[in-house]
C-alpha cells in the first residue's frame, strides 16, 4: 500500500496521468505531419482519423508506455532509436521553513525528441500538454504541483532536450 502524501504516491499519480492521456501518447509516438524520407505521408499526430493509443488492455499500449515514458533516467537507448521520450524522476528535497511536517520535493520531467520530430515544434507541443495535465493540479496529498522552471539541456547527438521542474509538498515522515 502506498502511503498518502508520500513521494511514491505523487510520482505514481503523475505517471498515471501522463500515460493515460491520449493526446500526449500520440505526440510521443506519431511522426510529424508531412512526408518522411521515404515519401510516406503522415497526418498530424492529433488527427482524429488515427487510431487511439490508450487502451490498458493492449500489449502494444504497454510496450509504447514502457518505451516512451520512464520513471528514472536512462538515455543510452536514445542513440539507436528515433523517438520522443519522457523521463520522470526526483529532484532536490528541502525542508519547508517554519514547518516541521512538510518538505518540498522537486519533480523533474525531462523531454527528449529526435530531430526528425522537431519540424512541428514537437518539444513545445509535448511541454504544453504536460503543463496542461499537471501544473497547478492537486496530484496527491496536500497542495498543488507548482511549476518551478523549464530549461533546454545538453542532449545526445540528433536529439533535443528540455527539462521541466515542478515542486510539491510532501510529508517529512
Amino acid at each position: 500500500m502506498i502511503k498518502q502524501s508520500s513521494t511514491v504516491e505523487f510520482f505514481s499519480n503523475i505517471y498515471q496521468i501522463l500515460i493515460t492521456d491520449e493526446e500526449l501518447m500520440r505526440l510521443l509516438k506519431y511522426e510529424p505531419k508531412g512526408y518522411d524520407t521515404q515519401e510516406n505521408y503522415h497526418p498530424d499526430p492529433l488527427d482524429p482519423k488515427l487510431p487511439n493509443l490508450v487502451n490498458i488492455e493492449s500489449d502494444d499500449y504497454w510496450k509504447l508506455v514502457d518505451e516512451r515514458v520512464v520513471l528514472g533516467e536512462k538515455t543510452s537507448d536514445l542513440i539507436e532509436n528515433k523517438l520522443c521520450k519522457i523521463y520522470i524522476y526526483e529532484g532536490r528535497r528541502r525542508p519547508v521553513i517554519e514547518s516541521y511536517l512538510v518538505a518540498q520535493q522537486e519533480v523533474n520531467i525531462d523531454i527528449f525528441i529526435h530531430e526528425s520530430f522537431d519540424r512541428d515544434l514537437r518539444i513545445s507541443r509535448i511541454s504544453d500538454r504536460i503543463n496542461e495535465l499537471i501544473a497547478l493540479e492537486r496530484i496527491a496529498g496536500f497542495g498543488k504541483l507548482e511549476y518551478k522552471s523549464g530549461n533546454p539541456r545538453e542532449a545526445p547527438t540528433h536529439y533535443r532536450r528540455f527539462l521541466h521542474q515542478y515542486t510539491m509538498n510532501v510529508s517529512k515522515k
